[in-house]
Formats: structure tokens, sequence, C-alpha cells
């Protein structure tokens, strides 16, 4: 299967935001002080931790201070699906990695055998309906300029979707939440500037040519649509919990199990 992203590109991109998130972190920073509020919820005490995603771990390694963390990204030249013993971890973090793995069931396979039983895996990723504002002002630009459209911004995992490769990977009690940011720019440059530095720029293998030629197009389609007191950009941020399989945890009802019949109801 061809894949849907260069990963010599999405290496590129994270080096560089390395060193230029700053300024620019203000989604990672929210995502991980959610992650970090659902392990608080969780009052578990995680002894060997895994993070994935090398970009904004600082936050979550200051809640694990003391604890034993290893980060893991693809930056070093690794394997976009780790590549490491399996039932070493009992809590995996994955911050902002996700969205751009070609292999996403086999990537959820390795989290699950990665796992102690009943260890803990908990993300997050740029998903549904991000950046569809831009999305849509590209469109416009290439339909009113070339005639028709190509792929600048690789298509996005809604939380239904996240929800069933869950159930698909194995792994127990999933949970799929999302939280919608919306953050008006006075000027596109600025929310430009905000995809490149944060390491999120254009990776897919077949990308389509630059964009130069489409900018008062693409601005004046943003501002016609997607205008208020600034250009509109939303970003939906994809939360998934599940578990590495164990004897203890809950059981959904087996089916016909039920006291009354659904006939009785309706």
């Amino acid at each position: 299967m061809t894949p849907l992203f260069d990963i010599e590109k999405i290496r590129k991109h994270r080096a560089s935001a390395l060193s230029t998130l700053q300024g620019h972190d203000f989604l990672f920073e929210k995502a991980a002080a959610r992650m970090i509020d659902d392990l608080r919820d969780i009052k578990r005490d995680f002894q060997n931790i895994l993070i994935i995603g090398a970009r904004g771990t600082n936050f979550l390694e200051g809640y694990f201070s003391d604890k034993n963390i290893d980060i893991y990204d693809i930056i070093d030249n690794s394997d976009e699906i780790p590549n490491l013993p399996d039932g070493q971890y009992d809590c995996i973090l994955c911050m902002h990695y996700l969205h751009v793995v070609n292999d996403i069931p086999g990537f959820l396979l390795k989290i699950k055998s990665l796992l102690k039983a009943d260890g803990l895996f908990l993300c997050s990723f740029f998903g549904g309906r991000s950046l569809m504002e831009l999305r849509q002002s590209l469109m416009d630009a290439e339909t009113d300029i070339l005639g028709g459209v190509s792929q600048h911004i690789h298509p996005m995992i809604d939380h239904y979707q996240m929800a069933a490769l869950m159930q698909q990977s194995g792994l127990a009690l999933p949970v799929v939440d999302y939280d919608r940011v919306v953050v008006e720019y006075k000027k596109l440059e600025t929310l430009y500037d905000d995809i490149r530095l944060m390491g999120e720029g254009n990776a897919l293998a077949n990308r389509s040519s630059g964009i130069n030629d489409l900018i008062q197009s693409i601005e004046k389609n943003y501002k016609n649509k997607f205008y208020n007191e600034g250009y509109v950009a939303t970003f939906d941020l994809v939360y998934a919990i599940g578990w590495a399989p164990h004897e203890s945890q809950q059981k959904p009802s087996a089916r016909g199990s039920g006291d009354i019949s659904l006939t009785e109801i309706l």
C-alpha cells in the first residue's frame, strides 16, 4: 500500500519545530493540560512511562518527574511504529503524533503489546474539522484559478473513527472525545507561521505544488467566508483513552443477557 505520509518530510518538520515551537505551542499546552487532568482523575501510580512525540513533552515530563520516562519520536530516524520490547510500560502517552501515522491500526496494535496488563494508553492528536476554513479557502482558490483542486492538507480522523479504531485494536474500555479550539488571526501569515513552526507543514507523500500563486485568492476567499474580527481557524484536539486488557476490567454484558425485551419498550 502506498504511504499517505512522507516520513522524511515529517522528520524534517518535527526536527525543525524543536527549536521553533516556543511561542507556537498553545495547542500542545492545552492538550497536555487535558491529558494531565485525565491522569489525575485516574489516580494510578504509574512507574514506567513511554511518551510518544517529542514536541511539547515538557508539560507531560513535568507531571512524571519522579518516574521512569522514555521519549520516542521518528525525529531520530526511528520507525513511525515504536520498535520496542513488549510489555514494559504501564502508561503510554502519545502527543500530536497519531494524525500523521501511515498505519494507524498497526500502531495501536503495537501500543497494546507494549503495555503491561491493565496499562493505560492516552493520546491527543489533531483531527476532525481542524483547519476546515483553510482547506475550503484553498479549494475555492484552486477552483477559481486552476479549474480543479488538489490536496494540500491531509485528511483528518474524527472522534467517531478513532473510537472504531480503538475497538478494532483490542484496547479495552475505549473512551474518545474532542475539544474544538477556535482561534482568530489578524493576518493569515500568522496562521501559516503557527502551522509551520509547530511542525505541522504539509507532509503528504503526493504533495501538490506550492500555493504561492494562490495566496491572494486564498485570502480573498477566506475573508469572504471565515472572517469575524479576524481570520477564523478551527483546531479539533481529539483525545482517546484505552487500556491493555486485564481480567479485572469491567466487561460489557453478553448479547441477549438483558432482562427486558426491546419490544416491551418500543
